[in-house]
Order: structure tokens, then sequence, then C-alpha cells
């Protein structure tokens, strides 16, 4: 909000120091984003008195004045301007100066005569037009003092950023109280009530409101023989140093109002409405209404509008209708002034994308006591400035209370701790009555009422802020919190989510993150089937993105689509991975249910240089390893099943992920009409697991164990055994058969092929005993081996591939 220091003066006594006035008003809250002037700088223009006048020695039509400017000699200035004289008060601009079109003075010499300044003209001063002579001053005038205290040039103007919960700040009232609660001073008011004469207003105007909740409150003043013509020039001046457009005398005199006190106005053209009658309703759906911007607008059932018997004729505190419009040829005039629900207002200018001074006031809560005293105020104006008549009376309706909070209570010594002071109860309410709050203390507590206009204030420690910005923030003492400072509890969700992200970094992967909304489209580029649950998302009302508009139940789109915008950028090793939240359908209207989950995918691209090997391995067996990996860091034991719901892997090459008897996730290679549709031609797999159920599944308690210093035996054996029983159930088996001698245990190959039997495939496991007591002997290590391969015939069917 733009607001001129001069306009603000009419409403209570500024300090002498703008700087000052600056600073505490920021510290108060009140932001200054910025500083202007309306008219030319004439800071540096002194008041002149002309000593002496002669004729120049050389020119005839030049003069050589003696001019006091206050110092201790005066000054010779050689003026051309015919009407300069002795003994007048003019405006003297001395070396150095600079002048509003940007030329700087400089000394010099005219026909021979030093001329040590200039007399000004007004139009040199950027005050007019005029070049024929000199600006002659008030003779009472101050000699050495800034002209631009003696004549009108424009105002010093702050720009003002009002924050969304003091729309009581939108004014010039609202700004002069703010100078009072920081300065002190009393507010001088303009004058309000109108001259009335005539009918009465309630027999021209019936005003109802059908939306109660929308509209609280409705009040009209009908003007007649108004002259609808140009504004005067103090008016004009008033309303465009707040940065808007002079219309017309009707329109400039609700903005002055408006400006004045923060309460939006209207005027309609009475001659123009139906039946003469205002109903404050809901608009009907698709219901039109040509705004006066001159854009015909479809309305929603939550909007809220003025409407005459027939037709929405105006937006309700956003922008009036061009039917109502007041023109040339008005002379009867309808002033609205109202109290709408501000959510309401809020709600339909976002939509619209009409931001007008009027929502940008009701948005933030006008004053409801102040409704009929701005109505006042804009008819006694129309009939001084404008000729016109003001009806008797207001005519008024009201809809539901408007929720405001009238009193607040708070201990004095509550208050005192938490701004680290000793004010006394009697300083505290001598504080809060600058800022209109009535207080009054009752053994030890404040009892405080709140005006009207502040919206802002509804518990206690709102009561604390104003005790403090009023006393001024500078002041507060630094003391140091005395309250014990428990550390927080951390959620458990948190805590396995960072060491998920640690586990899968050090596996060699690279964090993600992308937004959680996801197309549609989605759910059929991975092969969901249609009756799968994770199909019923959440649609997101007001996407940013228009496509991406389903909270996604899955993370696997998101990673397949990260993984699309590397491949178009030649990145073809992605190692990727993202933690973040599901969320999942749930029964009926309920909110959707939110899981943690983490996905990760990885790719091998093709050979990129003659000397890269080509890693002929399986790319499952990497991402299989690095979710055994992941779940052992969480102390978790992990079994994988062959065979997988998901519709999006590969069949042959995917398994489930199980720990403490319950299913987590996926792991497996990629589906290849998936991996067709995002585009990736070289091997991918994916790893999807619950963090939710893995939270929920016991850790198993980490064990230190002393390190061996005894020599260890290792024995490699080739099994071949069904293709279709899991290595992690033979490995486990082996674990238990050799007991503690066995330090380690794994898969080091995977054959299929000649030699081998259609339908089984041959294993190569490496087996590490190891004792802490003593060495093992090779017959005690012959032996345990002995133990494992009958137990792999046995339970297996295996039997030892011949060289074994």
């Amino acid at each position: 909000m733009r607001v001129g220091l001069g306009w603000l003066a009419e409403f209570i006594a500024l300090p002498d120091s703008q700087v000052e006035l600056e600073e505490r008003l920021t510290l108060g809250g009140l932001e200054i984003e910025g500083v202007a002037r309306t008219g030319p700088d004439l800071d540096e223009i002194r008041v002149g008195h002309v000593l002496e006048r002669e004729q120049h020695p050389d020119a005839d039509r030049l003069s050589v004045c003696k001019v006091d400017l206050g110092g201790d000699e005066p000054l010779s200035i050689v003026c051309g301007a015919p009407n300069v004289a002795a003994g007048q008060k003019v405006a003297v601009a001395t070396p150095g100066t600079i002048l509003p079109d940007g030329t700087k003075l400089k000394k010099s010499k005219i026909r021979g005569v030093a001329s040590m300044g200039m007399i000004c003209s007004a139009s040199e001063l950027g005050l007019s037009d005029e070049h024929d002579g000199i600006m002659v001053l008030d003779a009472a005038a101050q000699v050495g003092r800034p002209i631009a205290e003696y004549v009108s040039a424009g105002q010093v103007v702050l720009d003002l950023e009002i924050t969304p919960n003091r729309g009581d700040w939108a004014s010039m009232l609202g700004v002069a109280r703010e100078v009072r609660a920081q300065f002190g001073g009393s507010i001088k008011l303009p004058p309000t009530q109108p001259c009335e004469s005539g009918s009465a207003a309630a027999d021209l105007i019936r005003i109802e409101i059908e939306d109660n909740a929308g509209c609280h409150r409705y009040a009209g003043r009908v003007v007649h023989g108004v002259k609808v013509g140009p504004s005067p020039e103090w008016l004009v001046e008033k309303v465009e140093a707040a940065g808007m457009r002079s219309i017309n005398i009707v329109v400039d005199i609700t903005n002055l109002v408006l400006l004045e006190f923060g309460q939006p106005l209207h005027a309609f053209d009475l001659s123009m409405l139906t039946d003469a009658v205002i109903r404050v309703r809901s608009a009907a759906p698709g219901e039109p209404i040509e705004t006066l911007d001159g854009v015909e607008r479809k309305l929603e059932a939550g909007d809220l509008v003025i409407a005459d018997a027939k037709r929405a004729i105006a937006i309700a505190g956003v922008m009036g209708g061009a039917a109502t419009e007041v023109g040339e040829s008005t002379t009867d005039i309808l002033l609205e002034s109202a109290h709408f629900a501000p959510t309401r207002i809020r709600k339909t200018a976002r939509r619209l994308g009409l931001f007008t001074e009027a929502s940008y006031r009701f948005e933030r809560g006008v004053d409801h006591e102040g409704v009929v005293r701005a109505a006042d105020r804009a008819a006694r104006l129309l009939a001084e400035l404008a000729g016109g008549e003001v009806a008797t009376g207001v005519v008024e309706a009201r809809g539901d209370p408007v929720s405001h909070c009238d009193r607040v209570e708070i201990p004095v010594a509550k208050a005192n701790r938490m701004l680290g002071t000793e004010l006394t109860a009697t300083e505290m309410i001598t504080l809060l009555e600058r800022v209109d709050i009535d207080a009054n203390e009752v053994r030890g507590i404040l009892s405080c009422s709140v005006p009207s206009y502040r919206g802002d204030i509804s518990i206690p420690v709102d009561i604390v802020e104003e005790v403090a910005r009023v006393y001024g923030y500078d002041r507060l003492p630094t003391t140091l919190p005395s309250a014990r400072l428990d550390s927080p509890a951390v959620p458990t969700s948190y805590t396995m989510a960072d060491r998920v992200r640690d586990s899968l970094v050090a596996s060699g992967l690279y964090e993600t993150r992308s937004f959680p909304g996801i197309s549609s489209k989605d759910w059929d580029a991975i092969r969901l089937p249609d009756d799968d649950p994770r199909r019923q998302s959440v649609r997101i009302v007001n996407p940013i993105v228009e496509e991406n508009a389903e909270m996604r139940t899955t993370l696997v789109p998101s990673l397949l689509h990260a993984a699309q915008g590397n491949f178009a950028r030649q990145v073809a090793d992605v190692r990727l991975f993202e933690v973040a939240h599901v969320f999942l359908p749930t029964a009926g209207d309920a909110l959707p249910r939110e899981e943690q989950r983490v996905t990760a995918l990885i790719t091998r691209p093709q050979r990129a240089s003659l000397w890269e090997q080509v890693d002929s391995r399986d790319l499952f067996f990497d991402a299989k390893g690095i979710a055994e990996v992941l779940l052992r860091d969480l102390n978790r034991e992990p079994v994988f099943k062959t065979g997988t719901a998901e519709s999006f892997l590969h069949p042959g090459a995917s398994v489930s992920v199980v720990s403490g008897g319950q299913t987590i996730g996926t792991v497996g290679e990629l589906h290849p009409e998936v991996a067709a549709y995002f585009e990736i031609d070289v091997p991918c797999a994916l790893i999807d697991l619950s963090l939710h159920q893995l939270e929920r599944i016991s850790a198993k308690p980490s064990k230190f164990e002393a390190v061996s210093r005894q020599p260890a035996a290792s024995r490699d054996i080739a099994v071949i055994l069904s293709q279709d029983r899991p290595a992690g159930e033979l490995l486990e088996a082996i674990r238990k058969t050799a007991g503690s001698a066995l330090v380690s245990v794994g898969v080091f190959d995977r054959y299929a092929g000649k030699g081998v039997p259609e339908g089984k495939v041959s294993l190569g496991v490496r087996m590490v005993f190891q004792r802490v007591d003593r060495t093992m002997k090779d017959s005690e290590v012959s032996k345990l081996v002995d133990r494992i391969v009958s137990m792999l015939a046995h339970k297996f069917d295996g039997e030892l591939r011949s060289g074994s």
C-alpha cells in the first residue's frame, strides 16, 4: 500500500525525522518496501532574500542581485527574469545543486560578472510550464530554509507491505493508528456525517441478504442529483499518489474513502437496478456477468454476488458489473458498504484471477463496525463535491454475526516471563491504550477488550505481541531461556529412512526426489491390472502440472521417468533410489493412507570403450545383492522367494522379499513391455520395499564377535540341483548343518548348459571354516564338507558335479 506522508499528516502529527518514522514503523512490523516522491525533490533549493537589484553593466536584459541565504555574506547572482526585484523572497539554487531536470549548477561568469547560483522559475523547478519570470515566494518564508516547506511540490510516499493478518493497516487511518502506537499523539478523523434531506432511503431501495454466511452486514446510502465529472485537483493528487487512476468524481470518492478507512465501497447507478432491490446471494452455477473491465465471466456456486431482481450486477467484494456502472448520464447513486466473509472473497478472486483494491482488503478483513461510517463519508463528499442530495437514513441488512474475539485475558507475570521484562500492570495498560486495547488488571490478570478492527487478536500471546511492539522490540532485554531443553524423540520412520539412504549410497546409488503427482497413464505403462487397488488414486484438485494430477500409489513410475530422462541426455549408467511416501486408497471418503517406501533402479550400459569388459552377469543378481545388503544393514534377515505378483517385473527374473515371515517387497528385472514404453533399451532392474512393514518387523540384535587369529580353511563345491530351488534356501541349510565353524558361505558361480541336465543348474558354493580357539585340521573340515554334501543330496536331491 502506498501512503503519502502529506496525507497521513492530516490524520496525525508526524515526527520531524522521516528516517525515525520509517525505522519505528518497521520495528513495529509494518515493513517499508520503498520510498518515492510524487513531485520534484526541492530539498536543496533554499529561500533567498533579494537585498539589491542592479542593472548588468554589459547586458540590457540581465540583472545582478545581492541575495541573502542566511550565511555570513550575501551571494552575487546574475538573473535574466524581468520580474526580479529587491525585497522579494525567491527560490535559490547554489553551485553543486542538481535541478529536477538533472542539470548540475556550476559557478560561472555571465558577460564578465561572476554568478554564485541561480534564482529559479517555477518551470525550472518542475512545478509549472510558465517561463515568464522567477517564482516569488510568500514574504513570511524563512531565509535559508528549503522551499519545499512553503511550496506544494508533491509528497513523500511510503510503499508498505501489509501482512495478511493486518487488514486494518491497509488504510490511512490504520497507518495513523500505528504512528500513534509508536510515537503517541491523537488521531484526527475527517468529517463523516452527511447533511440529509428529501425522501427516506428505505422508501427508495430494498436490501436483502440471502447468503447469511457470506455477507455479515450490508449498508446502502442513496444520493440524488449527482453531477458526474472530473475530480478536483486535490482529490486526483491523493488518489494517484496511492497508485490509483482518477476516473471521475464518483469513483474517485469511493476510492478516497477506501484509502482513508480501509472500507471498500461500490457505487451503482440506481436507475439501472431492476425493481430497486439489492439481493446478496450465491451465484448460480455458470451464471454470467460482465464486469467493469468489459470481460464476461462465468460464476460458480460458491461465488458471492450482488444482484437485483433479475440478474447479478456485481461480484461481491471483487468487482462491479458493467450493467450498473456509473457514467456521465448518472444522476442517482446507491452507495454500497458491506462486510463479506474473507475466505469467500479470497477463493473467488483467485479462481477468477481478479485481484482488486477491494478484494485485497476484504481478504484480510475489514472493520465490521466501520461499514456505515464509510458510507456516510462517501455520501457527504458526493454532496459537497458533486452537488448530490443525500436521502434520509441508511438502509441496512445483517447476516450471520461476525466471528470476533471481544476479550482476552493474560497474567501480567506470564507476559513479563515471555518478554523477559519487569513491566508493571499499569505500564502494560498504558502501552495497550495506544493500540485502542482497553485493559484493566484484577488480581494480577490483564483483561483486555479487543477493538472491532483487530481481527488478528484472539489468544493471550497476541496481547503479549502488542505490548512488545509498542514497548519496542529493540528495548527488550536479552535473556537466556530458563526452560529445560529435552532432546526430541526422533520417529522410528525417520531413523530407518536415514539408514536406508546410507546403505544404498554405500552400494553406489544416488538419491532422487520427484513430484508426488503422476499421470493416470502410468498405471497402464507399468501394466497394473484393472482390479489393482493402486489404480484408485486420489486426484489433486489444483495440480502444478495438469497431466500429473494423480497422487502416486507406487514409486515405480517416478523412477522409470527419471531413468528415461537420463537416457535422453546420454546418461546410460543409471543407479537411482527414492525414499518417499505413497498414498494408498482407503474405504469411503477418508483421506488416503500414507506409507513410506523405498524404490531403487539400476541399469547396465553397453560397453562404452574397447578396454572395458562386458559384464555377463544377470543384472537381477546385482539388484538382489543390493537388497540383501540393505536388509542386513537394517538388522533384518532377508529371504528371497521365487515368483512375484508385480506385473512390471520380468516373471522369470524376479523374487518376493520376505523378512520376519512378512512379504515386504520385490526385486527383479524390468518387464520388456514396460522397458519398451519408457524407452529403456539396456538391462534394468528394480528394488521396491515397504519401509512401513519393515518397521513392524523386530530387528535382529547385533552381535559383536572377536576376530579369530587362527588361519581359515576354504572349500569349493559345485552342486547340481533343480533350477527352481532358491539359492537362499541352499545357503541357509548349509549354515545350519555346518554350525559355528562355518564363518561364511556364498554362491560364486552359476552354470546351466552342456554337462548339466535340462531343468537343472550347477551352483558353485564357497565355504570358509574357522575357529577362534585353535587351527582346524583338514580332517575336521573334510568331515564337515561330507556332512554338507550328504544333507544336500537328501534335502535338495543335489549331486556333486564331477570335478568338485
